[in-house]
């Protein structure tokens, strides 16, 4: 085979996948991103070109190289397009259909690894099928572009699609207009409550139930008893990032702006990408961020466009308290009452290297020396230790928010073993080192509800609740995948919340909403959610009614938090910590 034989394959193979996947897929990342940079543009679509470009040229030229071998001279040159289309498009379409396949996702509902195996091999061998006739059909049409006129045609036509994808949200190059709106006066209404919000990630019934049932978790199984519980519904096709933006501000995400866990900037660009999906650019960028080519850049509250909860709280003029708020909760808030704390996520950095801007992550910022020896031991441990150090120490605010990752890393990590049936490769050794890893989490979250129950009082209305469930899979490096949005849980008691209730078709838009009316302060019409109040005393109900304000937009970004990000050093240590979560490769 000639030089100029592989050059011409590996043109071939540039001119495809910068043309077909790569300007397609730039396009589709403006349209999400609603870029509005000329140059961001540019530089996106050179971007994906020349990712998508040179690793079509490389497969188009290994297997031209495969064709000398194995193909007729007369037949090297068709055979060896044919097999370097079938390479790239199997490769990036098998990814794309069955990367993450879960169990609850997965056709006739297999219960075990030898069942959900048969399902993916003819999942598989469907998709193989499809796309070696696609492939067959490429090869055809290209052969007849010889000359430039046809080739011409065909690049301007691929362009023209490129524009045009996504049709029902039209690409611009012009950033939408913010919509100019007065900030409302919140006006409070005497509920006598206090409210506690804890965020579970990941929190799911299927490991809730059995243990309950099991008698391990006492104080969920009184919880339910004497409160509401329920499923509660999720946001497909997203991750914990959106799905808890979403709940801390109950909008839509593309309304509050949050896309993603982080931002993926590329070199020249003044802005960054959410990713689309990910066999699209997300773990291609993983791959290309060591070398420079791109930058990831976690999300925090200025990501946010439509203010958290608690901030709508402190601007009420009620005291808070807040110890996590995921990336959302920096940097901390400065609260407008005295008696009222705020401790962000990833303060936990702070352990072993406490940063001369401290008061970024810890209000009143004094309160970090107080809390700086409780920081070490992982995410739970520091989160619930700093909780009750300041309600020992201070007045129970009338809200406080409560956050950890813990139950959703921990399944990610270890549903092997506990349901080893649905794996492969589950040891004795294997089981008897982690078959206790998930229990334990929640015997642990159990223990601390039951201390929370009692530190707050029957009163105190206590609202746990998830952003997501977990379903298993064989195909992905972690044990489970959410992104087809399975329920997590919602569940409620003290004060007015009704013994027993049953709550159906909660969502977790619904979360937002009925915190702020529990503490008498107005829901916005433009929230996406509703009041639970099934879950309530009919005679609450009726004493205190539920009262609207237009939108609370208009608060925009709290007087109290400082104008400041992550320095680099943090930056990169939050990515670290994605990457130990498993959510960066």
């Amino acid at each position: 085979m000639t030089l100029r034989a592989l050059r011409d394959a590996c043109l071939r193979g540039f001119l495809y996948g910068s043309l077909v996947y790569g300007a397609v897929l730039a396009a589709i990342h403006l349209v999400h991103n609603q870029v509005g940079s000329v140059t961001d543009a540019l530089i996106v679509f050179a971007a994906f070109g020349l990712l998508y470009g040179l690793w079509a040229a490389v497969l188009f030229g290994l297997a031209r190289l495969a064709a000398g071998f194995f193909a007729r001279p007369d037949d090297r040159e068709r055979r060896g397009l044919f097999w370097g289309l079938l390479a790239f498009n199997l490769v990036f379409w098998e990814l794309f259909f069955l990367y993450g396949l879960t169990y609850d996702e997965a056709p006739l509902g297999p219960s075990a690894a030898w069942g959900m195996a048969g399902v993916l091999i003819v999942l598989a061998l469907l998709f193989a099928v499809a796309v070696v006739a696609a492939s067959w059909a490429l090869a055809r049409f290209t052969e007849r572009l010889r000359d430039r006129r046809r080739l011409a045609g065909a690049v301007a036509a691929l362009a023209v699609v490129a524009l045009l994808v996504n049709a029902a949200e039209p690409l611009s190059l012009e950033p939408p207009a913010a919509g100019e709106m007065a900030p409302p006066a919140i006006q409070v209404a005497d509920t006598g409550l206090k409210v506690v919000f804890v965020g579970l990630d990941g929190a799911d019934w299927r490991v809730i139930q059995p243990l309950m049932e099991k008698g391990e978790l006492p104080t969920f199984a009184a919880m339910m008893k004497q409160g509401a519980s329920g499923d509660l519904g999720s946001i497909h096709d997203s991750n914990s990032a959106v799905i808890w933006a979403s709940i801390y501000t109950g909008v839509t995400p593309d309304r509050h702006g949050v896309q993603d866990f982080y931002r993926i900037s590329l070199p020249g660009m003044k802005t960054g990408l959410y990713p689309v999906h990910r066999t699209y650019f997300k773990e291609l960028a993983d791959l290309t961020a060591p070398l420079g080519l791109a930058r990831q850049v976690p999300v925090d509250r200025f990501s946010m466009k439509t203010p958290p909860v608690w901030e709508v709280v402190d601007r009420a003029g009620l005291t808070t308290g807040v110890v996590d708020g995921y990336f959302y909760s920096f940097p901390a808030l400065r609260p407008s009452r005295p008696e009222s704390w705020f401790f962000t996520y990833g303060l936990d950095l702070l352990a072993e290297r406490a940063s001369p801007r401290a008061e970024l992550f810890v209000q009143p910022k004094q309160l970090f020396r107080e809390v700086r020896p409780l920081l070490a031991g992982g995410d739970f441990y520091w989160q619930s230790a700093t909780l009750f150090e300041m309600l020992a120490k201070r007045p129970q605010p009338r809200f406080i928010n409560f956050y950890t990752h813990e139950p959703d890393s921990a399944q990610h990590f270890y549903w092997k073993w506990w349901e080893p049936e649905r794996y492969f490769g589950v040891t004795a050794q294997g089981l008897k080192e982690n078959a206790e890893r998930i229990p334990k989490v929640h015997r642990d979250f159990d223990a601390f509800l039951a201390r929370l129950r009692k530190q707050v009082g029957p009163e105190t209305v206590i609202v746990v609740a998830s952003d997501h469930g977990h379903s298993p899979t064989i195909v992905h490096s972690l044990y489970t995948q959410h992104r087809h949005g399975p329920p997590g849980i919602v569940l409620m008691q003290g004060g007015p919340v009704k013994p027993g209730a049953v709550l159906r078709g909660a969502d977790v838009y619904d979360l937002y909403p009925t915190l702020l009316y529990l503490l008498g302060l107005p829901v916005p019409r433009d929230a996406e959610g509703k009041v639970l109040l099934e879950a309530l005393d009919p005679a609450f109900v009726r004493a205190h009614p539920v009262r609207e304000v237009p939108s609370y937009a208009g608060l925009g970004l709290s007087p109290g938090i400082p104008g400041a990000s992550r320095d680099g050093e943090m930056n990169d240590a939050e990515i670290e910590k994605l990457k130990a979560l498993g959510y960066i490769f």
